[in-house]
């Protein structure tokens, strides 16, 4: 599960520092006389007298891997490459009970349980030369219910997993879309509020989606940067055994914005770990939920209109999905915030949009900012993202910017599959007209199209949209996940391929990849992608 590694001696050391332990047991040092009392105390932490011509010890501490699992054996040695360690001058601190160390054969050995479960800062120290020599070597162990002496994860010190942030959520009964008490954990901070299943068609899934409100105090999540949030959505990676769409569809959005130097609504992910009463439930993509707490962090003042389009129907167009006029302009759309009864403004919009001509709408589009729209329809057509470029997307009526503002959402039918995860041909072109009025407008009107193809031209040259970068991004996902996108598999895979909606007899799959493939994959339709895009141009 990892790959053999050593960490050599580092003049920096924390003999002080508190280790990030599994549990709230005692998790004391275990030094080479079999005490727990750290390093030697008169052992001396500065660099050798200058005039001291003896060798520093050149700490070595050699792992075959850094991810465990409860039950396993945690084994390695500890060796000087310069010079001898000095008698009774090694130490290791941080780990669980039952962990020894063997100043003889430079052995450290643990036995681990059901109920080491967590991460450990291991500070493995030696002493040589007159000075000390000291890393920090960090470890996960997993939660693992068949391990002896299993127990649930502890919320408050089961922290992370593998390198990934947990959520635990503690509920009183069967998760279900009403909402219902809960006691939610991240890392350190336990906070009381309210869990329920979210979603439209993935609530069939046999790995749901979920949205976490935090009632009694605001939550900080590190990978969320320093402002705190009220609310979680924890996005399912049943739909996307890749493991990284979502996040890749959200973090080009915002890629694109830096690049192009704009204030864009750019919804903020990370990926974790969900435990829900104590049982693994595997990754998940964690997302800020689209409202005004997220509109003020974006630099808003929060205060004006938020609509979510939920069907086809929030077109930008008079007629909705099926050709048929509207019956009122608000069709397709739910109001998120801002007075429940004022649909004035989204009204005008849809009216404006509905009625002008494509020459009308390009001269005269009072309330909106054509490159955000373009940017908009670059980013759904590249990517086909092809639920977010009409519906489930959201608009929000700006009233300090004096304009409207978009924010995507639900991006698993993306990156060359749809919502049945059906293949999507890597040249395959979509250009919203019967789902989005002002996408046809920028297709059709000649300067719209200059616009277009300039902004695409500046993202492809030098910015996101290049395949590298694209890359790039993926590289540092699939980092962060590690092991975890197997342990995650190992738990859904069969049920994944035997999922009905896209296992049954009218869309049978024989194309199943593993996690490791279906990566290859996107990585293979961008490249095809842009070498379509580089030929024939964005439209």
């Amino acid at each position: 599960m990892g790959s053999s590694r050593s960490w050599s001696g580092l003049l920096v050391v924390c003999v002080a520092c508190a280790p990030t332990i599994g549990d709230d047991s005692d998790k004391s040092a275990t030094d080479s006389s079999g005490t727990t009392d750290g390093l030697p105390d008169d052992t001396d932490t500065d660099s050798a007298d200058p005039g001291d011509d003896t060798t520093p010890c050149g700490l070595d501490v050699a792992l075959d891997q850094v991810f465990f699992t409860e039950g396993d054996t945690v084994s390695f040695t500890v060796a000087c490459t310069d010079g001898p360690i000095e008698d009774g001058a090694v130490s290791v601190a941080g780990a669980g009970e039952g962990a020894t160390f063997n100043p003889d054969t430079g052995v450290f050995h643990w036995e681990t349980d059901g109920q080491s479960g967590g991460r450990y800062d291991l500070t493995i120290g030696a002493a040589g030369g007159g000075r000390l020599e000291s890393v920090v070597v960090p470890i996960w162990v997993a939660d693992s219910p068949s391990a002896p002496n299993a127990r649930d994860p502890r919320p408050l010190t089961y922290t992370e997993e593998w390198g990934l942030p947990v959520v635990h959520v503690e509920v009183g009964g069967t998760m279900t879309e009403a909402e219902q008490d809960a006691t939610i954990t991240v890392r350190d901070q336990q906070v009381e509020g309210f869990a329920k299943i979210r979603g439209a068609s993935s609530t069939s899934y046999p790995k749901v989606s979920y949205t976490l409100d935090f009632e009694s105090d605001e939550l900080g999540v590190t990978e969320w940067g320093e402002r705190t949030r009220e609310h979680m959505v924890l996005i399912t990676t049943f739909d996307d055994n890749s493991y990284v769409r979502q996040k890749l569809g959200y973090d080009l959005w915002a890629a694109m914005a830096e690049h192009q130097g704009v204030e864009r609504l750019t919804p903020r992910t990370f990926f974790a770990v969900l435990y829900i009463n104590g049982t693994y439930q595997g990754i998940y993509t964690a997302c800020d939920r689209i409202d005004d707490e997220f509109l003020r962090h974006m630099g808003t003042s929060g205060e004006g209109s938020l609509y979510k389009s939920v069907s086809h129907d929030a077109n930008f167009y008079l007629h909705d999905a099926s050709g048929r006029t509207k019956s009122w302009l608000g069709a397709g759309y739910e109001k998120k915030e801002g007075d429940p009864d004022n649909w004035d403004d989204l009204y005008a919009l849809v009216q404006h949009t509905g009625a002008s001509d494509d020459d009308t709408l390009w001269n005269d589009h009072p309330g909106m900012d054509l490159t955000e729209f373009a940017d908009w329809m670059l980013w759904a057509q590249f990517a086909l993202v092809q639920d977010s470029a009409g519906k489930n997307a959201y608009l929000y009526a700006d009233p300090d910017a004096g304009r409207w503002r978009f924010a995507p959402w639900d991006l698993n039918e993306s990156f060359g599959q749809n919502w049945y995860t059906l293949r999507l041909s890597a040249t395959q072109r979509n250009d919203y007209y019967w789902n989005n009025r002002v996408f046809r407008m920028l297709q059709e009107h000649p300067e719209a199209r200059e616009l277009v193809i300039d902004r695409f031209t500046d993202l492809r040259e030098d910015g996101p949209l290049q395949p590298a970068v694209l890359h790039s991004m993926i590289d540092d996902y699939l980092a962060i996940l590690g092991p975890n996108i197997d342990r995650d598999w190992a738990r859904w895979e069969s049920e994944y391929q035997s999922f009905g909606r896209w296992a049954g007899d009218r869309n049978a799959r024989g194309d199943w990849t593993t996690p490791a493939e279906e990566v290859a994959y996107i990585r293979a339709w961008i490249d095809d992608r842009m070498a379509m895009y580089d030929g024939a141009g964005p439209i």
